[in-house]
């Protein structure tokens, strides 16, 4: 997916997070925007618990992260966008047992005026990270490779319109 994005013409970077666990990584972005100097629109996203870490970053630095892409993820309490314009794009899946859409729409109060939710038809939380199944997972309906066809496309579309 990472990869069908930057053929896009973005730049995407990927942190590693210390023992595959995002909270480690909450500041990976800093390192990357440094590496970088001469991009002036960037964005952050995560999948699942790393969407949380994203959505965290991007709500401390909105001055420097123009917008925020959620994949099967969502908000924490202290992340409240309502009151704000901030782009934002949530990609579900109907068939997500992690981040399920009852998790996702308990937060969606906290999701700025500004947000776009798409929900993918037969997607499930692992195909978004394609690391395989997940305990507590449902089974997707759709292929890995179409609902990261999908991921892409959506995240593309998105950031196309962000940035005219």
């Amino acid at each position: 997916m990472q990869q069908e994005i930057a053929k896009q013409g973005y730049l995407v970077g990927i942190v590693d997070a210390p023992f595959n666990v995002s909270f480690f990584s909450s500041n990976k972005a800093e390192e990357i925007m440094k590496e970088h100097p001469t991009i002036n629109n960037w964005f952050i996203g995560g999948h699942s618990l790393g969407g949380v870490v994203a959505s965290s970053y991007a709500y401390n630095h909105q001055s420097k992260v123009k917008g925020l892409i959620l994949l099967a993820s969502y908000l924490m309490n202290k992340n409240d966008f309502s009151n704000t314009n901030y782009p934002i794009l949530s990609l579900t899946g109907d068939k997500d047992g992690l981040s399920t859409p009852n998790k996702i729409s308990e937060t969606k109060h906290l999701l700025s005026k500004n947000t776009k939710i798409v929900k993918l038809k037969g997607a499930n939380n692992a195909q978004f990270g394609l690391y395989g199944e997940q305990i507590g997972d449902n089974k997707a309906t759709i292929s890995p490779e179409e609902q990261q066809k999908q991921t892409v496309q959506q995240t593309v579309q998105w950031l196309n319109e962000q940035i005219k």
